[in-house]
């Protein structure tokens, strides 16, 4: 290594099913640049988004060369899927990667599968690392029984095929190695998030807010969520209890982001009565006056990988409540940075809101612990240290043979 930079330049194919606004977006491009930056050569595959998503495209380096593939998108269509994985497969022939990374559940079958052709035409100097990150816990709860069956069973098959699988959290490789046995502990590595908190570390009580526009007194207290508007985010208990709090002035419900479910939470809204109280926000480039305007953030999901908007909130200071699913007490270590809860229950989480918001020292107390938490542990300088050095190992392994020798064919 010189100079910060590593001694020989590999190259890397990474795909994703889209580039949504969404943890696993800001990943890549978070990845791809600054492994860009460090000396790397990334080509990013991606596909469309859906109407109801916000675009994370922009986020992309104009360094970092990419290829958009439409049919590669998120759902499935034999006859798009058959032409996304032929395009896939005349990419990885024609850019000879070193390492093939592949991210989110679509683009990791049809990119694994494409490695493994790739692979079975190469002598071992000569192939692929094949690398999988599972972002979210599609495994459970995203789909009916059968088809989690069905996923679960694919998933084992593409683990015969790759070398090296990311969790986010201690706890998603313990599902996927003891649970759902999708691979062997040797295969499995824990790398946490990496983000840029830069902007969002320095959020403070002087910082600009959005209660004006969105008509919030601003005395009032204001409970926040950001993120997908889908059935595993379980948004409708977040609105359930909310609609139990009481408190003069009265509190405020500010929900960021777009998804299937948005008319259908709108509804819920105004059955429960509380519609005047509740804003839809839609997607928001300006997450800093996002997170100022928030009292307390709220993640209700039914089941995650790593949230990226707890780290954020818990990085701009804010006090957080969350389910206890997932990856998430990876993230909420304990109750000195944040507030779990049990997942889908209404009465806890409406508890728990109800504690903080007549604490404002708690809340304060709670919001100062998170940001310290966060800050290092969820660095990009981490992250882009721990998949250089993941890159490099399993190429070792993959090809017996080291870096140097590796740029030398």
């Amino acid at each position: 290594m010189a100079g910060g930079r590593p001694e020989t330049r590999l190259k890397v194919l990474r795909v994703i099913a889209r580039l949504n606004v969404g943890g696993p977006a800001r990943q890549v491009a978070l990845l791809s640049t600054g492994l860009q930056r460090n000396g790397y050569d990334t080509t990013v595959v991606y596909g469309d988004v859906e109407p109801s998503e916000g675009s994370f495209e922009h986020l992309l380096d104009p360094s970092v060369r990419s290829l958009k593939l439409p049919d590669l998108g998120r759902r499935v269509r034999p006859l798009s899927d058959v032409r996304a994985f032929a395009q896939l497969v005349r990419a990885v022939f024609r850019e000879r990667p070193d390492v093939i990374h592949t991210h989110t559940a679509k683009a990791g079958a049809l990119g694994r599968a494409a490695a493994g052709l790739y692979n079975a035409t190469r002598g071992r100097a000569r192939r692929a690392v094949v690398v999988h990150t599972f972002h979210g816990h599609v495994l459970e709860g995203y789909f009916r029984p059968a088809a989690n069956v069905a996923i679960r069973t694919a998933e084992r098959a593409l683990g015969t095929l790759t070398d090296r699988i990311v969790a986010v959290a201690p706890g998603q490789r313990d599902d996927l190695v003891g649970r759902y046995h999708i691979a062997p502990a040797s295969k499995v590595d824990v790398v946490r998030l990496g983000l840029d908190l830069s902007r969002l570390l320095t959020v403070d009580d002087a910082s600009p807010d959005l209660r004006r526009e969105l008509l919030i007194d601003p005395t009032a207290l204001v409970v926040g969520y950001v993120g997908r508007l889908v059935p595993i985010k379980s948004v409708d208990t977040l609105l359930r209890a909310f609609a139990r709090l009481s408190f003069d002035p009265s509190p405020r419900l500010v929900i960021v982001g777009e998804g299937p479910e948005r008319a259908a939470l709108e509804s819920l809204a105004a059955d429960l009565g509380i519609a005047a109280r509740v804003r839809f926000a839609g997607w928001r480039q300006d997450l800093e006056a996002v997170y100022r305007t928030f009292d307390i953030t709220v993640v209700s999901s039914r089941n995650e990988g790593t949230p990226v908007a707890l780290i954020e909130a818990m990085a701009a200071g804010r006090a957080v409540v969350a389910a206890n699913v997932g990856g998430v007490p990876d993230v909420v270590t304990d109750e000195s940075v944040g507030l779990l809860v049990e997942s889908g229950s209404v009465a806890a989480l409406s508890g728990a809101l109800e504690a903080l918001g007549r604490d404002p020292a708690a809340r304060r107390r709670l919001g100062a612990a998170a940001r310290r938490s966060v800050a290092e542990r969820y660095s990009v300088d981490r992250l882009i240290a721990d998949l250089d050095h993941l890159y490099r190992t399993g190429l070792e392994v993959k090809r017996g043979q080291t870096p140097a020798q590796t740029a030398a064919q």
